[in-house]
């Protein structure tokens, strides 16, 4: 039985372009504007000091103080060949996507170190953190793919952590507020993008990997990621409350499924078995998780 190769970052075989802003609107935004130009099989990383109008899921602003917290984005423009052996692989970005979500995770757990509170990923690529009895958003993940003539051509992660801030949206958390004095200078923004670097490339190269090498090192790739994925998942497994479809349920998150869906159990009686009226959701903001914005006004009351 075959197996995945694990890579180190250093035996990634590729052209790559570091760019660091005093200033832009976006790192996504540059990253885009290089891949009109960039040759194939290359890699573009891309930082600021000062994003002005950084976006998440489906156009929703992200929120960041200068020089405070991370905002980082890689770019791949894949040759031909990649490209084709991605497409013959069903689902494979939504492993990709699981996979490079993951990594972010682990670098804030590595950069928290022996301090670092229960830390979650909330469907479908959110990077949730505890402090206390509470779940705060530290940070989140913007994945855009370009197509030439039906086949991927460039990739563009997006990814922003908020480090340091101090003035944050309420349902918001910096790693700094929640462990202050502790963590020292592993969760400086330059320090995390060092650490995040490691972690998404690595990701990657055993993702694209498993794709060159076909379907079998796809599955166990895809069954390993899965299983991590699910692990991590915020709330999984727990009966907490959401806003579904114009009323507001007691249900239970289960997994996500091969195509980035959400599973999720209802609960319609006492006796509600795993498994019994569930639901797959696609549109992450059709779910709105009612228990979030619950335990924050229980803190703020």
């Amino acid at each position: 039985m075959s197996s995945i190769l694990l890579r180190q970052p250093k035996a990634i075989d590729l052209h790559i372009h570091r760019y660091h802003f005093a200033r832009c609107n976006s790192t996504n935004e540059a990253a885009h504007d290089w891949l009109k130009t960039a040759i194939p099989d290359s890699v573009g990383i891309f930082t600021t000091t000062h994003q002005t109008e950084g976006k998440g899921q489906l156009g929703t602003a992200w929120d960041q103080e200068r020089g405070k917290d991370l905002a980082w984005s890689i770019a791949f423009f894949w040759k031909a060949e990649t490209s084709n052996q991605i497409q013959r692989q069903a689902n494979a970005l939504f492993d990709l996507n699981k996979a490079t979500t993951i990594a972010a995770l682990q670098t804030i757990n590595e950069a928290l170190g022996h301090h670092c509170p229960p830390t979650c990923i909330k469907w479908p690529n959110d990077l949730f953190i505890k402090k206390g009895n509470v779940w705060s958003k530290c940070g989140g993940i913007l994945t855009e793919n370009t197509w030439q003539g039906g086949l991927i051509s460039g990739t563009v992660i997006g990814i922003g952590i908020n480090a340091l801030s101090t003035s944050l949206p309420l349902y918001r958390a910096s790693l700094a507020e929640i462990i202050p004095h502790k963590a020292g200078d592993q969760i400086e923004p330059q320090m995390l993008g060092k650490t995040l670097e490691k972690n998404i490339r690595l990701a990657i190269e055993n993702w694209k990997v498993a794709c060159i090498q076909g379907a079998e090192s796809v599955a166990l790739f895809r069954r390993k990621t899965s299983a991590d994925f699910d692990r991590q998942l915020l709330a999984r497994d727990k009966w907490k409350t959401y806003h579904w479809e114009n009323k507001e349920k007691c249900g239970k998150i289960l997994s996500v499924d091969d195509m980035g869906r959400c599973v999720v159990q209802w609960k319609t009686n006492e006796n509600a078995e795993d498994g019994k009226d569930a639901e797959i959701i696609e549109n992450n903001k059709q779910l709105k998780w009612s228990w979030i914005y619950q335990q924050q006004n229980k803190r703020t009351d």
